[in-house]
């Protein structure tokens, strides 16, 4: 009888002591959980495509220049020095004076480089004869677009190809055909095989 009075507390105090605990881990454990949720990487379902976060139109404004226009979502940005263009496979460049201005900003993969928020309006310098369906006799030209873009959630896309297939004399904005990429990356590193492919384009 007495044996079984000194052990009953000490059973008690040690099965309290044990629930207690318990009730502390799945407390602590609890609390961790919206800190997990908050640190955690951008899911990719939640990002855009990419055609939806760098959209572009184009459309002849006369016979020497080309309009384009680049509509960039928020969140996102466009590097100024990732943009070639190309009209029926040669080269058009835009003259650096002919640069809108943009945001100057320290980049993990191209350094510190000038990037486009919101949009961008360029105009393109085009040859007399390309634009002239009479010189000619063709009934289109094929303009290639390749930029580059990134989310500041820390993902960049790789390169960008939009065609876009315009008709001579007309000034109606068409919409690219179709859009190449190659997938996007999760944070690219400086020394990474992924960001050596973003820096050449390859």
């Amino acid at each position: 009888m007495n044996r079984t009075d000194t052990l009953a507390p000490g059973v008690s105090r040690q099965f309290a002591c044990t629930v207690r605990l318990l009730i502390s881990a799945l407390a602590v454990a609890a609390s961790l959980v919206p800190l997990a949720r908050a640190a955690g990487p951008m899911p990719a379902a939640e990002l855009l495509d990419v055609e939806k976060a760098f959209a572009v139109t184009a459309r002849i404004v006369d016979d020497k220049t080309l309009e384009l226009r680049y509509v960039i979502a928020k969140g996102y940005y466009m590097y100024r020095d990732r943009f070639r263009f190309s009209i029926n496979g040669e080269p058009v460049s835009i003259s650096r004076q002919a640069w809108p201005a943009g945001k100057w900003k320290q980049d993990a993969t191209f350094g510190k480089v000038v990037t486009f928020r919101n949009g961008v309006r360029l105009l393109l310098p085009v040859s007399v004869t390309l634009l002239d369906d009479v010189q000619t006799g063709r009934k289109s030209f094929t303009l290639i677009s390749n930029s580059q873009g990134c989310a500041d959630a820390g993902i960049c896309y790789p390169p960008l190809r939009q065609t876009l297939v315009l008709i001579p004399g007309s000034t109606v904005w068409v919409s690219p055909q179709n859009e190449i990429t190659l997938g996007f990356s999760h944070g690219p590193r400086p020394h990474s095989g992924l960001a050596d492919r973003l820096t050449t384009g390859n």
